[in-house]
């Protein structure tokens, strides 16, 4: 059965909880997920950015030459932080919890290269981490007291005599109603009811000589309005819920979702008062979820890391996994703009795909997953950066491929493998598969991984293997 195989992809990013979603059945294994705990430690390596006024104030305050240690010692946490949650990706036994803080991330957009602290996106991570199967209502309103969403936004410099509007616009534009379900003017009026909110020690507070205390007119109703009133006023309109659940459909189930499909899943997240746990549950029970495998395209950290599992290795090096990130076009903490990823067929451009074939021959045959391009922006790093990210960076390990080695078959091996990781095989891929694999391959023999692998690297460079 495939199914067990594709929805380990879905909820996951690999083939590794698909026996126990196979012994346990979906709902139970999702179940499991849901209690999951939310826990990723504060990492060690954001010792020294600045978590308090003070501290970044004192940030401010530093010579332009103390500015420039700062601002490298700032992009070593940052990556770093990136590089551990692919780690925590990779190996957390209940990866869900971890897909939806990538959505959420993708969603309530911020970048560590704007906001310039680490601590506040880690933050602003925890929060998502915590919140990732919660309420989509609270999570918006938890979102505009979040340090790093108003400093992304700027709205820092929002203050009642000089207006800035881009988190109110933001608001309703991206994260919750959609163009086209507001004016201009309640951009305005949400901005002056967003001003004087700044950053904070434990997160955003309003200060009363940039706040505006007089009335304010917002989607239809008036009153002297703060954040938290928006956001009551945003999820009473009758359009909430539309945005997310288009989104959420297309992140689960399909990078082109029916308008049928989206009004199902809106009518029952309003109905569900915008919880998100029901709705997960209603995915894994919608035959529809089944019937959509193979109208997605997979993402590059989804890839690597079906990739990673499948050839038994670990994360490699950060100044390679960066490199893979920027290449793609995925840079975890660093989303390209306040749309965030694009996804689907943006994906596949020529050069992302060959570059993913590349990483496919590399842990194939055991080679170090580093590039030249890698190597080459490692040793333009500044040296301090370079010795903060002193992993070494070694030859790779021998690969070891998951595979079934009590089949002896040629065409039962292949089925194995295509039934795991391909929706549909088309009759050029299996005939391929059949030459590389032939009818009289001897599963005893000393090089029958070697040939298994072998296949493995040409399924898992072929266009179907790119969707699940």
């Amino acid at each position: 059965m495939k199914e067990p195989f594709f929805l380990s992809q879905r909820l996951g990013f690999t083939n590794a909880q698909a026996a126990t979603i196979e012994r346990l059945g979906v709902r139970k294994f999702l179940d499991q997920s849901l209690a999951s705990p939310p826990a990723f430690p504060e990492p060690a390596l954001l010792a020294g950015s600045p978590r308090t006024r003070d501290e970044l104030r004192a940030v401010r305050q530093m010579s332009q030459d103390e500015k420039v240690k700062y601002a490298v010692k700032e992009r070593v946490r940052a990556v770093g932080l990136a590089h551990q949650w692919l780690e925590k990706m990779h190996t957390d036994a209940y990866p869900l919890r971890e897909k939806m803080v990538l959505f959420w991330h993708n969603h309530f957009v911020s970048d560590v290269q704007k906001v310039k602290v680490s601590y506040a996106m880690w933050r602003q991570n925890a929060l998502f981490r915590e919140m990732a199967f919660g309420n989509y209502r609270e999570l918006t309103r938890k979102i505009l007291y979040d340090n790093a969403m108003l400093s992304y936004l700027d709205n820092t410099q929002n203050k009642a005599n000089k207006l800035n509007e881009n988190l109110s616009r933001e608001l309703l534009e991206l994260f919750t109603l959609g163009v086209g379900h507001y004016t201009e003017t309640d951009i305005k009026e949400g901005a002056r009811a967003l001003a004087g909110l700044s950053l904070g020690d434990q997160g955003g507070q309003y200060y009363r000589f940039w706040e505006d205390n007089t009335p304010k007119t917002y989607l239809g109703k008036t009153g002297n309005w703060k954040a938290d009133d928006l956001v009551d006023a945003i999820f009473e309109h009758p359009q909430a819920g539309e945005l997310l659940m288009t989104k959420f459909l297309k992140y689960f189930v399909t990078d082109t979702p029916t308008d049928s499909l989206v009004k199902d899943y809106t009518l029952a997240f309003r109905k569900a008062d915008f919880e998100i746990k029901p709705m997960l549950e209603k995915l894994v029970q919608d035959e529809r979820f089944l019937q959509s495998q193979g109208q997605k395209i997979k993402d590059p950290v989804s890839y690597l890391l079906q990739l990673l599992y499948e050839f038994q290795q670990a994360v490699p090096p950060l100044p390679y996994t960066q490199a893979y990130c920027n290449e793609q076009g995925m840079k975890l903490l660093n989303p390209p703009n306040v749309k965030g990823w694009d996804g689907g067929k943006s994906w596949l451009s020529s050069q992302k795909l060959l570059q993913r074939l590349n990483v496919v021959t590399l842990l194939a045959s055991g080679k170090s997953f580093g590039t030249l391009k890698a190597g080459r922006r490692m040793e333009q790093l500044p040296e301090e950066m370079k010795a903060q990210l002193s992993q070494e960076v070694k030859e790779g390990t021998k690969p070891d491929l998951r595979w079934n080695r009590s089949l002896t078959k040629n065409k039962a091996i292949i089925k194995d493998l295509t039934d795991r990781h391909i929706f549909a095989v088309s009759p050029d891929l299996q005939r391929d598969c059949e030459q590389l694999l032939k009818y009289d391959f001897d599963a005893s023999s000393a090089t029958a991984h070697q040939s298994v692998t072998r296949l493995a690297e040409h399924i898992f460079k072929s266009p179907e293997f790119q969707i699940y």
